[in-house]
């Protein structure tokens, strides 16, 4: 391998400042103050969350991002007009005279038959010869129907969709054009499903998702749930679901290393009284208990009290409901009767508490046996309990897991990088194709999603100005190596939980991204005397923690100065390697698993859905049936638009994880000490690969997600 002073004789490799001659220093320091211009931050959109004050030149969608984007767009629309025009076709049918319709009904075929989003001038003549159809209808009719009007709605949407898409690119579906259309004047009424059936029907074109394509097995229990409803189900989402950031161990007494996340079990006791009684009926175990249990790493948490007092918002004049619910598991070594054989065992959902104060009538505990006497003997009401809690880890997950871990993280990293990396920094150089897009999407969220009538305030239960509070809360309290793979685990006391997919999974990809990172960096960093002279490595560190700028809280790993311009500075280059090997974590694998889990693991309604239209149900709740259960579920708009979001969130990816070109043959890194690393890398990553598919074709529920074929380098979507 070549030494460092000798690629320095090509000045278009990458190089440190302090390597560099004067002149070459001076232009480098020219180039990163034109870069100051264009990156910036503003903190006035989220409070205490800083973000790039604008889209800045070069950050923009390229047409090869664009075109992928249009390969799921199409079908996902596809699906929406067929699902809009089969309700449409439902109510026709039940509704209308059929004598007075033949002119109606000729027209409306026409649209059904010739409908495309690709010929937008053709399909509004289409909805015009339907209007004129509808008007000859006699005066008298329209006043006794509602579907003429409600049509005109959705038409109106549908056009209103059409020049959004030749405008602004398909990227406009970000926007609530398509649900506004199926917003109507006359009650909605026909958007309400009129069965659970109705829920799977709106999955008419696209593919089932994962959740819904889990076979029937002999050990699952025969109770009219579907697999992604049952218990077992309940417990594998919180180790290898769309949201695993959630469960906690329960501990007799915390440790005293820093940044400990463990739950103490008399604490836990004071809002939640759960007792041995309840953990002995409901895993069969007559000689556990709760002490026992929590010493031998078997009792988690999942304990939402972040919910607690966030208010829940209206829709079409549908109030909505939230709840700050507890759940205890138990990792139960002999999986009992409906859970999958293991023998490491299984965890097993014991209880949930759906407010953070007990109370026997109105916050009552749920077990699936009711043993803890909550009035549900036929367990309606423990299915509608893990709905709810359900509901709060996806509102949990868009908000924080999601955007606030992922997206809100690497883009303060990246503006600060832009600023004071140079184009000829090697850390810029490897960072570049993990930013990618990033801060492009972020603002197209900002001016879509997270806003007042936007995606999130439609598709997700709180009030907006409760989730940009959650979101700020969480951002505040985000600390660096607290969330690094080596650490997190162990804080949150679910290290020594025997099966966990994606602790699993991202622990086989830590070690690979780490050395390759490690190789990298020490093509240019001798030691950590080049670490601490490297000005512009500095420079990013200090605008990295300091509060006006990228503001990040807990790199513990840096030095005291004592220098008020510069308080902390980066002096190993160990410690340099974990925090970029963590930024290509969170870029990489951490986003793809919150991020591509959505469509396969959140679009099937009854079971997780982002919103609650009922409030929680009490000990005196009365559920005979499962259709009961259905007041608790979104409408059929709200559900067809939830997951057509997610489909399209989970359905693009742009390039993967560890390839850095298209084109083989014009490597991304020109440096030839860095090719055979990033073939080491790649040959990591297959192995890993084929290790994670070995381990799928066991696990009772499969996890893709980390899957490096399935990553992409970075947050574009």
């Amino acid at each position: 391998m070549q030494s460092y002073a000798a690629t320095r004789q090509n000045p278009e490799l990458p190089s440190l400042p302090q390597h560099d001659s004067e002149a070459v220093r001076e232009a480098r320091a020219f180039q990163l103050s034109l870069a100051r211009t264009s990156y910036n931050y503003m903190q006035s959109y989220l409070e205490g969350v800083p973000l790039s004050a604008d889209l800045p030149k070069g950050e923009e969608f390229s047409i090869g991002y664009e075109a992928k984007v249009v390969q799921v767009f199409i079908p996902l629309a596809e699906n929406f007009k067929r699902v809009v025009v089969k309700l449409l076709e439902r109510e026709l049918e039940q509704d209308l005279p059929t004598a007075a319709l033949e002119q109606v009904r000729d027209s409306y075929a026409k649209l059904v038959n010739e409908f495309s989003l690709l010929h937008p001038l053709r399909d509004q003549q289409d909805l015009d010869a339907f209007f004129k159809a509808l008007a000859a209808l006699p005066e008298a009719m329209k006043n006794v129907i509602n579907i003429p009007k409600d049509v005109a709605k959705m038409a109106t949407g549908l056009a209103q969709v059409f020049d959004e898409f030749i405008k602004n690119g398909p990227t406009a579906f970000l926007k609530s054009t398509l649900f506004d259309m199926l917003s109507t004047e006359q009650g909605r009424n026909y958007l309400l499903p009129q069965s659970l059936d109705d829920y799977e029907m709106l999955f008419d074109s696209l593919p089932k998702p994962l959740m819904l394509t889990l076979a029937q097995q002999p050990w699952m229990p025969a109770n009219g749930e579907k697999p992604c409803e049952q218990d077992w189900f309940f417990g594998k989402l919180q180790t290898g679901g769309f949201n695993t950031t959630n469960l906690r161990g329960i501990v007799l007494e915390r440790s005293d290393q820093p940044g400990e996340q463990t739950v103490v079990l008399a604490e836990l006791q004071q809002k939640f009284p759960i007792n041995d009684a309840i953990l002995q009926s409901v895993s069969g175990d007559r000689d556990i208990t709760l002490s026992k249990a929590a010493r031998l790493h078997r009792l988690y948490v999942c304990d939402y009290a972040l919910m607690d007092g966030a208010k829940a918002n209206q829709l079409h004049g549908q109030q909505r409901y939230l709840a700050a619910p507890i759940v205890l598991f138990y990792w139960n070594p002999t999986p009992p009767a409906g859970f999958p054989p293991a023998e490491k065992g299984v965890l097993q959902p014991i209880a949930i508490q759906l407010a953070q104060r007990h109370d026997a009538e109105t916050a009552p505990i749920f077990t699936p046996n009711d043993c803890a006497q909550a009035n549900d003997a036929n367990g309606l009401k423990w299915r509608v309990a893990k709905y709810f809690v359900n509901v709060v880890c996806a509102i949990q997950h868009e908000a924080i897991a999601h955007l606030g871990d992922c997206h809100l993280i690497i883009e303060p990293i990246a503006v600060a990088a832009h600023r004071q990396l140079s184009t000829q920094h090697p850390i810029l150089k490897l960072l570049i194709p993990h930013f990618r897009f990033t801060i492009n999407i972020n603002d197209s969220a900002i001016h879509s999603l997270i806003i007042p009538g936007g995606v999130v305030a439609t598709n997700v239960g709180p009030a907006i100005e409760s989730t940009l509070e959650l979101l700020a809360q969480a951002h505040q309290a985000w600390r660096w190596d607290a969330n690094s793979p080596e650490r997190v685990f162990k804080l949150r006391g679910v290290d020594q939980l025997p099966d966990f997919p994606y602790r699993d999974d991202a622990m086989l990809l830590w070690p690979a991204i780490k050395d390759f990172v490690a190789g990298y960096l020490r093509c240019y960093y001798a030691n950590d005397a080049a670490v601490r002279e490297d000005s512009e490595l500095q420079g990013w560190i200090r605008e990295m923690v300091a509060p006006r700028y990228a503001g990040f809280k807990g790199m513990e790993g840096l030095a005291i100065t004592g220098d008020e311009r510069q308080p902390l500075c980066i002096d190993s280059l160990d410690y340099l390697i974990d925090i970029v090997a963590q930024i290509i974590f969170i870029a990489g694998p951490q986003h793809a698993s919150v991020n591509y889990a959505q469509y396969p693991l959140m679009s099937y309604m009854p079971s997780v859905a982002g919103t609650i239209y009922a409030p929680p149900p009490e000990r005196s709740t009365e559920l005979h049936s499962p259709a009961d259960c259905m007041r608790w579920y979104p409408p059929l708009d709200v559900s067809l638009y939830t997951f057509s979001f997610e489909y399209l969130l989970s359905g693009v990816q742009y390039d993967s994880f560890g390839y850095y070109e298209d084109n083989p043959r014009t490597p991304y890194f020109t440096d030839p000490r860095v090719q055979p690393l990033v073939a080491d890398f790649q040959d990591r990553l297959a192995l890993a690969e084929i290790e994670i598919r070995k381990r799928n074709r066991s696990r009772a529920l499969p996890y893709p997600f980390l899957q490096p074929t399935q990553i992409p380098n970075s947050i574009s979507i």
